[in-house]
Parts: C-alpha cells; sequence; structure tokens
C-alpha cells in the first residue's frame, strides 16, 4: 500500500505551482469568457430623427436587450459630431441607409455593425453604405497594431520588477531603473510603431507610452510589502489578465460583458489606449481623461512605495526592533528595506551566522547584533533568536566589524572575514557586568 505524501511536500507543491494553476484558469475565465462570442453591450449609437431613433430602439431591445443605447439626433451632421467626440460609436441615418462610424475603435466593432445594420437598412428599401469618419492608420489595417505596441510598455515594467527583486541594487537605483527602462520602451515602441505605420507621428504618444510603465512599475513594486510571494498573481491578474480584455485594444470594450467595460476605464492598459486614440484619430478627444487616470495610478504607486519607506524608518527606530534572528539591510539613506518582503535568492552566498551566549554558554535572547564595513558604514543590524541565534547574508567581501550588546551584559566587539559562497561561523559570549574581567 503506497503511503500518502507528508503534508510538507503538498504545500510545497502548491506553494510551487499555484501561480501556474493560477494562470490557466485566469486565461480561461478574463480571456476565452468575454471574447469567444463578441455581442453588444450597452453599445452608445445615435440615429437621426426622433421617431426612426424609438422605433430603432424598441427593435433592439426586443432582439437584443440591453445591447444598444439608442439617442437621436436631428441630422447627419450631429451624428458626425457624435462619433468625433466620442459620445457613441456609430451613427445611422435612416433616410438614406447611411451607417457613420470610426474603424479606429477595432475592426470588430465595424464587422458588428455592419451585420446588425444590413438588415435594418434592407427593410426600409435601402442598401447599407458605410462611411468612415476615424480610419486607422495604414499600417493598423485591423486596429489592433496599437495595442501590442501597448502591450510591450505594460508587461515588460512588471517583469522588470520581479527581475529587480533578485538585484543586489538599493532601492533608489532600483526604482531609477524602472524609470530608466520605462524611457527605453516607449521610445523603442513608439519609433518601431512609426516605422510600421501603425501610428502617426504624434510626440505625445511617448508621454502617455512612458506613463503607463511607470503606473504599471511603481505599483507592483509599491505592491510588493504588502502581497509578498503573491505579487505574480496580483500583478499580472490586474495589469494582463483582467486588463487585456477590457482594455478595448482587441475587441471594443462595447462588445464584451458589463464587468470588463467597468475596467475600461479603471485599468492602465485601457487608459492608455483610450488617450493614444484620441490622440491619433479624434483630434485629442477623451486623450486627458486617460492621461489623468495614467497619472492617479503612477501616484499611488510612488504613494505606496513611500509609505512602506515610511513604515520601515519607524521600524528602524532602536525602540522599536522586534525582529528576532533576521538581518536587514539599509538603503542608501537610511531606510531600513526588509529582504523578507523581496523573492527569494536563488543561494545563500556571504553568510555570517553564530550564537550569542553568557559565560555559562546559556544563549542570550534579543541581543542586538550591528554590523559595519572597515569604513564604519553600518551594514546591517538585527537582534538575536530566543535561541540567541543569528544569521546575515549578502554581505560585502572583505572584513566587517560585528558589535553584540544587551541589556545588563558586556558588549562585545570582534572583526570577521566575510568570504564569497562561504558560510561564517562566529559566536560571541557576553558576560554578565557584574562577572569578574577576563585576566589577559
Amino acid at each position: 500500500m503506497t503511503e500518502a505524501q507528508p503534508p510538507s511536500t503538498v504545500r510545497r507543491l502548491v506553494s510551487t505551482l499555484w501561480f501556474p494553476a493560477f494562470f490557466i484558469c485566469g486565461f480561461m475565465l478574463c480571456y476565452l469568457l468575454p471574447m469567444h462570442a463578441p455581442k453588444p453591450h450597452d453599445m452608445a449609437v445615435v440615429v437621426v430623427g426622433d421617431q426612426a431613433a424609438h422605433q430603432l430602439a424598441a427593435t433592439f431591445q426586443a432582439r437584443m436587450p440591453g445591447g444598444f443605447d439608442i439617442t437621436p439626433v436631428p441630422d447627419e451632421a450631429g451624428a458626425r459630431e457624435a462619433i468625433t467626440q466620442r459620445d457613441a460609436v456609430a451613427g445611422y441615418d435612416p433616410g438614406t441607409g447611411e451607417l457613420l462610424y470610426a474603424k479606429a475603435n477595432g475592426s470588430a466593432l465595424v464587422m458588428i455593425l455592419q451585420q446588425i445594420f444590413t438588415p435594418v437598412a434592407a427593410a426600409t428599401g435601402h442598401h447599407l453604405v458605410l462611411t468612415d469618419l476615424a480610419p486607422s492608420a495604414p499600417g493598423d489595417v485591423m486596429g489592433t497594431g496599437l495595442l501590442y505596441c501597448l502591450l510591450a510598455m505594460n508587461i515588460p515594467p512588471y517583469v522588470t520588477v520581479m527581475m529587480l527583486l533578485r538585484a543586489e541594487l538599493r532601492t533608489r537605483q532600483k526604482l531609477a531603473a524602472l524609470v530608466g527602462v520605462g524611457a527605453f520602451a516607449s521610445i523603442v515602441c513608439y519609433t518601431a510603431a512609426l516605422a510600421m505605420g501603425v501610428i502617426y507621428h504624434r510626440p505625445s504618444l511617448l508621454l502617455v507610452g512612458f506613463l503607463l510603465t511607470q503606473a504599471v512599475g511603481w505599483t507592483s513594486f509599491g505592491l510588493v510589502p504588502f502581497v509578498k510571494q503573491f505579487l505574480p498573481g496580483v500583478a499580472m491578474g490586474l495589469f494582463v489578465l483582467l486588463s487585456m480584455p477590457s482594455s478595448g485594444g482587441a475587441i471594443s470594450k462595447e462588445l464584451v460583458p458589463p464587468f470588463f467595460q467597468a475596467l475600461h476605464g479603471i485599468l492602465p492598459l485601457g487608459q492608455a489606449v483610450d488617450a493614444m486614440r484620441g490622440i491619433l484619430y479624434f483630434d485629442g478627444v477623451g486623450a486627458a481623461r486617460g492621461i489623468l487616470g495614467l497619472c492617479c495610478w503612477f501616484a499611488f504607486g510612488i504613494a505606496l512605495v513611500a509609505g512602506h519607506r515610511w513604515w520601515v524608518r519607524r521600524k528602524a527606530d532602536p525602540e522599536a526592533v522586534t525582529a528576532a534572528g533576521t538581518y536587514e539591510h539599509e538603503d542608501d539613506d537610511g531606510v531600513v528595506l526588509d529582504p523578507a518582503f523581496e523573492a527569494p535568492k536563488p543561494r545563500r552566498n556571504r553568510v555570517l551566522s553564530g550564537a550569542v551566549r553568557d559565560g555559562a554558554g546559556t544563549p542570550v535572547p534579543g541581543a542586538v547584533l550591528t554590523i559595519t564595513d572597515q569604513s564604519g558604514l553600518q551594514l546591517a543590524r538585527l537582534v538575536a533568536s530566543p535561541a540567541g541565534e543569528y544569521e546575515v547574508h549578502d554581505l560585502p567581501e572583505g572584513f566587517v566589524t560585528v558589535v553584540v550588546s544587551a541589556p545588563a551584559r558586556r558588549p562585545a566587539v570582534d572583526r570577521v572575514r566575510i568570504r564569497s559562497g562561504r558560510v561564517e561561523c562566529h559566536d560571541f559570549e557576553l558576560p554578565s557586568e557584574h562577572a569578574p574581567a577576563a585576566r589577559k
């Protein structure tokens, strides 16, 4: 009879494989479900003439409940204005059978509109006449090229955060790297899209692309201390699984379920799509709203990072130290960074460990260890565990000075050599203040 696997093994498997399982289920729920059969949901359409608009609204409501939001306009000029001002995605003139639309909103939307309004025009003895008021760029035939450009600025910032968590860099350096990657991605994507005719020459698109990279990057970085090992699921869920179907880039937001429509104006990718389309095809209409949304995400990320740095400053107060047997690195401005929030390192390197005991060999819990380099710069500060043990890794090579102290005990100071790829074991003895001093 085969023995059951121990719970620890099962837990390890679950903790290792939860993200692939999450990704598989997420793709089915967030991609296949909303996009396998696109159909109108609250699609804003204007119709010339009050009576025709009411009749068409009643017909569509009977055939496709909740599919259309029909609004009357006095004439064709009113229909054109509604589309160019982005108040509606289409306009129909029953007197001529003309359907006004903007291909810049996506080819899928045009196909659906043509299928729906062809029999409507035929019922009044007209052939459907198609008039495109905002053609997409010559290199963006399907109207989805803009989305793929934005994906190259939406996903890499999150990947950059994951890579930076494993890098031996200070927080300021990591944040500077996020800014650099964002600028690089914006310039490369803009240049490539322009060369392929996917976009027109609009330098303001560089700003939108950069804001998208920073909105995703800073928010992902700022979430690390709060979601910890679940960052891949949270960030990918927000910025990929939920963002793609709600962005309106692949399929117009009017063709996905209401839940994803509601996310369109909230998530950064949808905001960037709206802003760039406004700049490219609608004389800037709607761009300000999208840019403001990206700025809010950017500010939210900055607030998360700044808030955590403020919190660790308080935690770094000697009177507020509560950690046991763990270490903390100091940032370039004295802010302590807790590596427990970061992704695990692939291997332990340049480790110093040992125990703190009294003269009788009894552990000294709560002993404070301060480690400095040869110039006196503090590298780490920690508190020994209840068993008197401690461990510090990722120290620089060379000699470091370790100062150990505890209430009512004599401090101890020693120099220890740190070597790459090795664990240096060093114990400390803290005798009582009242114990006789050792003779030299």
